[in-house]
This record gives C-alpha cells, sequence and structure tokens, in this order.
C-alpha cells in the first residue's frame, strides 16, 4: 500500500490518519465505436468538465487522466484513451488495448448504423482483453428528436451480450457521462475487495 504522506508530515489527527492508509489505484480504460459518434467529446467531458462544439477527429489515439478520490478507498488514477473509430486504424487498435480494465462501447443514438457495428466492436475488445468490464453508451441523448436508435434496444444488447450495463448519455450537457465511467469503476472496486 503506498503512504501518500511522509511521517514528517503525518499528524496525529483522525483525518491524517486516515489519509495516511488510503491506496493508489491505476486504471485504464478504452473508449471505442465508431467515426463521429462523440468519443472524444465523452472523454473530454468526463476529464475536464468541459465541451468543444468544433474539435479535429482523433488519430490514432489521445490520452486523457482524470484522478478520483473514493472514500474508504483510495486514489484512482484513471488513464482513458481515446481511440479513433476509422477503420485504417481498427488493426492497430489491441496494442492501445493492452492492460485496460474498462470499456466503453460508444455508439450515437441518432444513427443506426453505428448501432449495428456494436456487436463487432464487442467481439474484438473480448478477444483481447478477458476480464474488463464493458459498459455499452448511447450517446448524444441532447438530440432525442433525430433518434434513431430506442433505448429499449441498447438495454437489450447489453443484456444479450452480458455486458455490465447500458447507459444513455450527452457529451453536450454532461447528463450521465460521470454514470457511464462509475459504473465499471464501482465494478473493479467490488471485485477487488471480495
Amino acid at each position: 500500500m503506498k503512504k501518500l504522506f511522509s511521517k514528517k508530515s503525518f499528524q496525529m489527527r483522525d483525518e491524517v490518519s486516515c489519509l495516511s492508509q488510503l491506496s493508489e489505484i491505476h486504471l485504464k480504460a478504452i473508449v471505442i465505436g465508431d467515426y463521429g459518434v462523440g468519443k472524444t467529446s465523452l472523454c473530454r467531458r468526463y476529464a475536464t468538465g468541459m465541451f468543444e462544439e468544433d474539435y479535429k477527429p482523433t488519430i490514432g489515439v489521445d490520452v486523457y487522466t482524470k484522478t478520483l478520490e473514493i472514500p474508504d478507498f483510495g486514489i484512482i488514477r484513471l488513464q482513458i484513451w481515446d481511440t479513433a473509430g476509422e477503420e485504417r486504424f481498427k488493426r492497430i487498435y489491441p496494442r492501445y488495448w493492452l492492460g485496460a480494465r474498462i470499456v466503453l462501447v460508444v455508439f450515437d443514438i441518432t444513427s443506426r448504423k453505428t448501432f449495428e457495428s456494436v456487436d463487432e466492436w464487442i467481439e474484438n475488445a473480448r478477444t483481447h482483453l478477458k476480464d474488463a468490464q464493458i459498459v455499452l453508451i448511447g450517446n448524444k441523448k441532447d438530440l432525442e428528436p433525430y433518434r434513431e436508435v430506442d433505448e429499449e434496444k441498447g438495454r437489450k444488447k447489453a443484456e444479450e451480450l452480458s455486458l455490465l450495463g447500458y447507459i444513455e448519455t450527452s457529451a453536450k450537457t454532461g447528463e450521465n457521462v460521470d454514470k457511464a465511467f462509475k459504473m465499471a469503476i464501482d465494478k473493479i472496486l467490488e471485485k477487488m475487495t471480495r
């Protein structure tokens, strides 16, 4: 267990005593899905709390980090790997995926085509990551009037493929973005404490 304070700075106050017992865990998450589903916006929203209307498409991979303090557990340093969704990058993904414990498979609720690709993304993730927690995300919930994929279809797909769960998000408004990541992190912490 890694101590967060040196003995010199250690005070015999309850709060400092408690903090000295916390551990630090490093987790890697990958965010995958077709081009244009909002993976980069989702990652940026979660890591920075911000949304940008204009951004450049990801080439290869971008990495974001977020530090979380979990009460009674410790510090989690989460690396979030945002992968390009273009076909030409698919053969290099396994190198980027190595060591990931969390997989967020994202589709755009306004595009049936991106939902139809979900099976292939999940199959590839399971081939290369045997013990990862996989969450299915229907993104762009803020575009409800243009929806092409019912929420129920997303839920059924997650059940059919034995995924951790299904959640709909909006990177633009921030709705459910934290919940999507939390779902997977909580499951990993649960497994670690068994």
